[in-house]
C-alpha cells in the first residue's frame, strides 16, 4: 500500500470570506444590535403604519438573523408589505436585501440573487448611491462564490466607483476587499490581492470596524497560505480570529484557514482540532458552504494520517454539502482527495469513476468562468477608458468656460456656440461608447486568437511572428532531445480497434504533455505513435539536459505504472526513449497549418 503522505500536499481550495458591510456592521435606521427583540416587538405594537415601523420591522429582522432566520424573513416581508403601502421605497429596498442575506448563510443562491436583485433595482429607481454599491458588492459576492469572477468584478468595480463618488470610506474599503478576493483566485495576481487588502485594512482600523479588520486579516492569512507562508499567515488568522469569535460571524472561515495553515506545518493534531471546531461552528449555523470546506480539510489531515475510513467519510460529507451549494470547486477538491483515498485503499474502480468526475467538474469550472483572463483584461480596458473619459470631460469643461467668457459680449454668438458645442459633445458620447464596444470586440478576438497561436508556437516565436510578420531560423548550440515511441506500434494497431488505439495514444500523451511542460520542456510535434520535444529552446538554458532526463524518467515511470494497471479502454503500451545533446536548427516551416519544428544531427540521433 502506498504511503499515504505521497497522495496528500495541503492545497487552498477556492474559497475566500466576502465582507458584506452595512449587512451586519451596522444595522440600518438608528437601531443597535443590543436592543432586545422583545423591546422592538412592543415598540412596534405601538407605531403608526408609517416609515418609523417599517425601520423597526427591519431591525427585528436584523436581530433575527443568527437565531432564527425563518422569522428573520417573516419580519422582512412585513416591512415590504408596509413599505409598499406608504411608498417608502428604501425601506422595500432594505427588506429584500434583509431577505437575500438570510438566504446567502443558507446556500440557496437562487433566492438570494433574486431578492437582492429586486433591491438594487428599487435603489437604482430612487438613485440611493449607498445603497446601491451596496448590493453590487453583495451580488458580486455571490457570483463570485459560484465561481463567476468575471461577472463579480464587474459588480465589485461597479461597486467602487459608486463608492468614491458618495466618498464613504466603508464602501471604498468593502469594495477594494472584495476586489482583493478576485485577484486572490489566481497565482499571477497575489501580490494585487495584497495590495488591495493592505489598502482596505488602515480604512477599517481608522473606522474602527473589527468586523472589518477581521475579514481582511483573514483574507490577508489565506493569500501567505497560497503564497505557502503559513507562518505569516497564522499571524493575521489569529487576529481575524480573536475578533470573528466576538461576533461569531465566518467564525467557521477562520477556523477552516488555521486548520490548512497548521496543516502546512504539519501539525495535524492541531489542524484536526480547527477542523472539527469549524465544522461543529458551520452546523449550528446552518451555514452549509462553511461546512463543506471544513468537512474536506478535515477528510485532507485524516488522509494524511492514514485514516481512510473516516477520511472518505468527510469528503463524501464535504461533497453532499457542495453539490447542495452549487460550488463547483468545492466539488473538485472532494473528487480528487476520494480518488487519492480509493487508490490508496485498493479501491481502483471507485478512483477512477471519482477521478472521471473530477474531469467533468473542472470542465465545468472552466465553462462557467468564461475565461478568467478575459475578465481581468475587460475590466483593466474598462478602467482605462474611465480616466480618458474623466481627463476627456475636464479638458471639454476647461475649454467650454473661455468659451463662454470670450463670447459674453455676443448674445447671438453664444447661442449658436452652445448649440454646436452641445451637438459636438453629444458627437463626442456616442463616437466613444461606438468605439469602447468595437474595442472590447477587437481585444475578445484578438485574445481568443493569441490562445489559438499559443497552441501553435513557442511563446517567444509567437511574439516574433506578431510583430515582425515571420519568423527567422534560429541556431542553438546545445540543447536536448528527448523521443519517444511506442514498442511494436504497428502489429498493435492492427490488433485493436480504432476507436482504441486513438484513445490509448491521446490518453498517453496527453500524460507526457504534462509532464515535459512540469519539466520546462518545449512539446515540438508528434507523429504517428512518436512523441518529440527539447529542452534549452526557445529560450537557452543550463538545465535542459537534466531536465529532458528527469521528465524521461518521469514519462517511463507512468508507463511502466500503466503497465501494472491500465485504466479501462486504455492499451498498456510498451515505450522506448531516446535523448541526445548537441546543436540544432528552430524554425516554422510553411505557410498554411504551419508549425514550430527542429533539424539537425542531433534530432535524428535522439
Amino acid at each position: 500500500m502506498p504511503v499515504a503522505t505521497k497522495y496528500f500536499r495541503p492545497r487552498i481550495s477556492y474559497f475566500r470570506l466576502k465582507f458584506f458591510a452595512g449587512l451586519l456592521l451596522i444595522p440600518i435606521l438608528g437601531f443597535t444590535q443590543s436592543v432586545q427583540i422583545d423591546s422592538l416587538k412592543q415598540l412596534i405594537t405601538q407605531q403608526q403604519d408609517d416609515s418609523l415601523k417599517v425601520n423597526s420591522l427591519l431591525a427585528v429582522s436584523q436581530n433575527y438573523f443568527s437565531i432564527d432566520p425563518d422569522s428573520a424573513i417573516i419580519y422582512a416581508k412585513e416591512a415590504i408589505e408596509l413599505a409598499n403601502e406608504i411608498d417608502f421605497k428604501k425601506g422595500a429596498g432594505y427588506g429584500y436585501k434583509n431577505i437575500g442575506l438570510v438566504y446567502y448563510f443558507t446556500a440557496d443562491y437562487d433566492q438570494v440573487l433574486e431578492n437582492w436583485e429586486q433591491s438594487l433595482a428599487i435603489f437604482e429607481e430612487i438613485d440611493f448611491k449607498l445603497g446601491i454599491s451596496n448590493l453590487q458588492s453583495n451580488l458580486g459576492s455571490v457570483y463570485q462564490t459560484r465561481g463567476n469572477d468575471p461577472t463579480a468584478l464587474e459588480y465589485f468595480i461597479n461597486s467602487l466607483r459608486n463608492a468614491e463618488e458618495i466618498k464613504d470610506t466603508t464602501r471604498i474599503a468593502t469594495a477594494l476587499l472584495n476586489i482583493g478576493t478576485v485577484y486572490s483566485n489566481v497565482t499571477s495576481t497575489y501580490d494585487q490581492a495584497l495590495e488591495a487588502y493592505d489598502k482596505a485594512l488602515p480604512m477599517f482600523r481608522e473606522l474602527g470596524n473589527d468586523d472589518g479588520v477581521a475579514i481582511a486579516s483573514l483574507n490577508i492569512g489565506e493569500i501567505y497560505l497560497k503564497k505557502n507562508n503559513p507562518t505569516a499567515a497564522i499571524q493575521y488568522l489569529e487576529v481575524s480570529r480573536e475578533l470573528i469569535e466576538e461576533s461569531n460571524f465566518g467564525h467557521s472561515f477562520s477556523l477552516t484557514l488555521l486548520g490548512r495553515a497548521y496543516n502546512k506545518l504539519g501539525d495535524l493534531s492541531l489542524a484536526e482540532q480547527y477542523y472539527r471546531k469549524s465544522i461543529s461552528v458551520a452546523n449550528k449555523s446552518q451555514s452549509k458552504m462553511e461546512q463543506a470546506k471544513a468537512q474536506i480539510g478535515l477528510a485532507e489531515v485524516l488522509g494524511t494520517r492514514g485514516v481512510y475510513r473516516e477520511a472518505i467519510s468527510n469528503y463524501l460529507a464535504g461533497l453532499d454539502l457542495a453539490k447542495e451549494t452549487e460550488v463547483f470547486y468545492d466539488q473538485a477538491d472532494a473528487y480528487e482527495g476520494l480518488s487519492k483515498m480509493y487508490t490508496a485503499t485498493g479501491g481502483y474502480q471507485k478512483a477512477l469513476e471519482a477521478n472521471e468526475k473530477l474531469i467533468a467538474v473542472k470542465d465545468t469550472i472552466r465553462a462557467e468562468n468564461y475565461e478568467k483572463t478575459l475578465g481581468f483584461l475587460r475590466v483593466e480596458f474598462d478602467l482605462a477608458n474611465k480616466e480618458k473619459e474623466i481627463n476627456l470631460l475636464n479638458a471639454e469643461n476647461q475649454l467650454n468656460e473661455v468659451q463662454i467668457e470670450k463670447d459674453a459680449r455676443a448674445k447671438q454668438s453664444l447661442y449658436i456656440i452652445l448649440i454646436l458645442f452641445v451637438a459636438i459633445i453629444a458627437g463626442l458620447v456616442f463616437q466613444f461608447f461606438y468605439f469602447r464596444r468595437t474595442n472590447r470586440r477587437l481585444a475578445f478576438e484578438r485574445n481568443r486568437s493569441e490562445r489559438i497561436l499559443l497552441n501553435i508556437l513557442p511563446k517567444e516565436t509567437a511574439e516574433e511572428l506578431k510583430e515582425n510578420g515571420f519568423i527567422k531560423a534560429k541556431e542553438f548550440s546545445q540543447i536536448t532531445v528527448l523521443f519517444t515511441d511506442f514498442k511494436q506500434f504497428s502489429v498493435i494497431a492492427r490488433s485493436i480497434s480504432a476507436d482504441k488505439l486513438v484513445k490509448s495514444v491521446d490518453y498517453y500523451f496527453k500524460a507526457f504533455d504534462e509532464i515535459t511542460e512540469r519539466h520546462n520542456l518545449e512539446k515540438i510535434k508528434t507523429i504517428g505513435d512518436a512523441y518529440m520535444c527539447a529542452g534549452g529552446l526557445p529560450t537557452e538554458n543550463d538545465t535542459h539536459a537534466d531536465d529532458a532526463y528527469n521528465a524521461a524518467q518521469e514519462i517511463l515511470q507512468f508507463v511502466k505504472e500503466k503497465q501494472i494497471s491500465p485504466p479501462e479502454g486504455i492499451h498498456p503500451f510498451e515505450i522506448r526513449i531516446g535523448l541526445n545533446t548537441g546543436p540544432v536548427v528552430a524554425g516554422v516551416v510553411g505557410t498554411k497549418k504551419f508549425q514550430y519544428d527542429i533539424w539537425g544531427s542531433t534530432v535524428n540521433i535522439a
